[in-house]
């Protein structure tokens, strides 16, 4: 995938588009707002006294007819939402088949010969990994969320255990530009298998390609009005769960919106960035790499296993992300965390990978703020590592 990408990142085709992926989650979130005044994450205990507060008022007017119609006009309405994702998931899972049992099968016929520029591995970068999102989605979410229909209490528990399954859409959305570029360069190609597969799956592969990036904000919206009804409908008992499930899905569109720009962004990584686990934090830090060098800006990116440095390239114009040049990284299983000077929010991170030449690493956060939000989700690695050991080393006591 690097190779591919930093051949046409290379060539100028490409960059300079603003991002479709940002531009999707801006416009879906816009759109929503307009309609809907649930703003930011919200916690248990303030939906909870929201919840309450209708409660309470529908207890103290419970023969007022007014109050009552009100009351039954969000249960409808809640109800209609959760038809909405249901009825929305069958209809993605339909399109999703068309790629995988429609394109993905005429590719490999012979009577549409292939275009040779095609032949190699850049086909793959057309699907990504589109196959396993539509199975899992198939066989596993969509039987969910239509139990989730009678029980939507259980939507909480079901986003929840589903999060990592959603971490497919990380590579595929890092992928996005490239692979539009790569269709619309052979559209002839892609247009007569359109044609060939007839007017019931007549949709053209660039439409069906967006799908996966525009459904997943339309979680996160439609979670969004189920948690608004179920608090009007006063339903107290079912708020909390709903709650974890919008401040789940919330997460989870931010964080495939950040490792899409990390994926897009990051070049001269020799690794899979896929592979280090969740992005837990990134920002600028003024950073010297050992002894003697200068501070610098540098943008660092806390992955769940490594820990990476780069080169901060600002974008030309407004219209185009910032490039990250690789610089250096350190493992987390063999890192080493000290404050310096915290009147100056200063601490340094060193390498003690004993196969590895030694890094220290000196980091200047630019506020309190910032400072704490490094240190406390660097030590909280530590400690799940230093608990992580101990269980290994004496399984019996814990």
């Amino acid at each position: 995938m690097s190779c591919f990408l930093r051949l046409f990142t290379s060539t100028g085709k490409i960059d300079g588009k603003l991002s479709e992926i940002e531009q999707i989650v801006r416009m879906s979130r816009e759109q929503h707002e307009s309609n809907s005044r649930v703003d930011g994450a919200v916690t248990a205990e303030e939906a909870a006294e929201s919840a309450a507060t209708n409660g309470r008022s529908h207890d103290d007017d419970r023969n007022n007819t007014g109050n009552s119609d009100s009351q039954a006009a969000a249960l409808k309405q809640r109800q209609m939402v959760m038809q909405e994702l249901v009825s929305t998931e069958d209809k993605y899972v339909k399109d999703l088949e068309v790629i995988v049992n429609g394109y993905m099968k005429e590719i490999h016929n012979k009577e549409i010969p292939r275009p040779v520029d095609l032949q190699g591995g850049k086909m793959d970068l057309v699907f990504n990994n589109i196959t396993e999102i539509y199975e899992w989605h198939r066989d596993k979410f969509l039987r969910a969320l239509r139990h989730c229909q009678r029980t939507p209490a259980d939507l909480g528990p079901l986003i929840e255990n589903s999060s990592k399954k959603f971490n497919m859409y990380y590579y595929f959305c890092s992928n996005k530009i490239l692979s539009e570029y790569i269709v619309n360069e052979h559209y002839d190609y892609f247009e007569k298998i359109c044609n060939k597969l007839g007017e019931k799956d007549r949709m053209k592969l660039s439409d069906l390609l967006i799908k996966p990036v525009q459904r997943i904000t339309k979680y996160e919206l439609l979670i969004k009005q189920l948690l608004r009804e179920t608090q009007r409908a006063g339903l107290q008992n079912e708020v909390a769960s709903l709650v974890e499930a919008y401040n789940q899905m919330r997460v989870v569109v931010k964080t495939v919106d950040d490792m899409t720009l990390v994926l897009r962004g990051l070049h001269d990584f020799d690794g899979e960035i896929t592979a280090q686990g969740n992005l837990l934090l990134q920002g600028t830090l003024q950073c010297s790499i050992d002894a003697g060098q200068r501070q610098r800006e540098l943008q660092v990116f806390l992955f769940q296993q490594i820990i990476i440095f780069a080169d901060i390239q600002k974008a030309k114009t407004q219209y185009t992300d910032p490039i990250y040049k690789y610089r250096t990284h350190i493992q987390l299983n063999h890192m080493h965390l000290e404050r310096m000077k915290e009147s100056d929010y200063s601490f340094r991170i060193r390498s003690t990978d004993p196969n590895k030449p030694t890094v220290a690493i000196d980091c200047q956060a630019a506020s309190a703020e910032s400072y704490a939000e490094w240190l406390g989700m660097l030590n909280k690695i530590l400690e799940q590592q230093s608990a992580l050991i101990s269980r290994l080393v004496n399984p019996l006591n814990n």
